[in-house]
């Protein structure tokens, strides 16, 4: 050894090294690092998973549950399953760890109250649209609640973030896209108000029930929780008691 150049003993020992496991064993321990930094920005409260993961629990609703005690169970049984898939993955524990915090807090923003207030409602969708009503000039939305004058016991509400005295008052009310159908017929009023049950809805122009999109605001999220989740509306306003805030 100590009769041949430094050339051959570099390519001797390179040979060696190259032909052992620790090649393999140190572009394991990076890969492993770089997908557990991948992976940890993916769970991040910012990152796509987070939201695929939220977006996934919402697409998976189904349009029959009638009680909080029902979708809160249902909701469990989502987050169980996934958890369990997580943890039989083999993927490092800290990530899963992760991604328990991730499906635990899509899970928690899907309870469902028992009651909704139609004011509260239309109140975050102002608040929601002020800056531009503030841009446009408007006034007010234009809202319509209309009880039905051939059955008894059903409204339809109609809400738009335009005021009825702009371009958009050509529309008919059926041209508006925000909508509740609602059935108050046999169903105890809430402090005296009448109270009733979401069979159809509208946002965006999105129906409800056909199309799943992904719905954030407040406003919004208390119509998942009227047509989804089964939560009971509480008519307790008028349309006219609702102007933007630069208006007040």
């Amino acid at each position: 050894m100590s009769n041949q150049s430094l050339e051959q003993l570099l390519h001797a020992r390179i040979s060696e090294f190259t032909a052992s496991e620790r090649p393999k064993e140190i572009i394991d321990q990076y890969v492993e690092k770089m997908f557990a930094s991948v992976i940890e920005d993916a769970f991040r409260s910012y990152g796509d998973m987070g939201k695929a993961v939220k977006e996934a629990i919402q697409a998976a609703m189904p349009g029959n549950v009638s009680s909080m005690v029902e979708l809160t169970r249902y909701n469990n049984l989502i987050s169980n399953a996934m958890k369990e898939k997580w943890e039989q993955s083999g993927v490092a524990s800290d990530v899963v760890r992760r991604a328990h915090e991730a499906i635990e807090e899509a899970v928690s923003e899907l309870e469902v109250p028992e009651f909704v207030s139609l004011r509260k409602l239309l109140e975050s969708f102002v608040e929601e649209y002020a800056e531009d009503a503030m841009q446009n000039g408007w006034e007010a939305p234009r809202i319509e609640i209309n009880e039905s004058e051939s059955l008894d016991g059903y409204y339809h509400i109609y809400f738009d973030k335009a005021p009825s005295d702009s371009s958009y008052s050509k529309r008919s009310v059926y041209g508006l896209d925000n909508m509740l159908a609602v059935r108050t017929s046999g169903i105890e009023k809430y402090d005296d108000h009448d109270t009733g049950e979401v069979y159809a809805a509208q946002i965006d122009n999105d129906i409800m029930g056909k199309k799943m999109g992904v719905w954030t605001t407040p406003w919004e999220k208390q119509m998942v929780a009227l047509y989804y989740g089964g939560a009971k509306l509480v008519i307790d306003c008028d349309a006219d008691d609702f102007s933007y805030p630069h208006c007040y």
